[in-house]
């Protein structure tokens, strides 16, 4: 059985793992799963608030991203 997610849930998701919603969507999309966890932590030595936190961060990654991208065309 699988549910699907929300809108919020899919941004939430695309945040963590620093992705556009669309590259979690788009079936034409390929993930390769790394060996061990890119980001060094194992679910049970972080809290909500430190998933919270790196989706947070993640954010601000894709939007000084999106900056760069869109200053480099200009």
């Amino acid at each position: 059985m699988s549910k699907e997610l929300s809108i919020i849930e899919l941004e939430r998701l695309a945040d963590f793992y620093i992705l556009d919603v669309i590259d979690i969507i788009d079936d034409k999309v390929e993930f390769v799963k790394p060996a061990s966890p890119i980001h060094g932590l194992h679910p049970e030595d972080v809290s909500v608030n430190d998933f919270v936190a790196i989706a947070q961060f993640g954010k601000i990654i894709k939007n000084y991203q999106k900056i760069k991208n869109l200053t480099q065309k200009i």
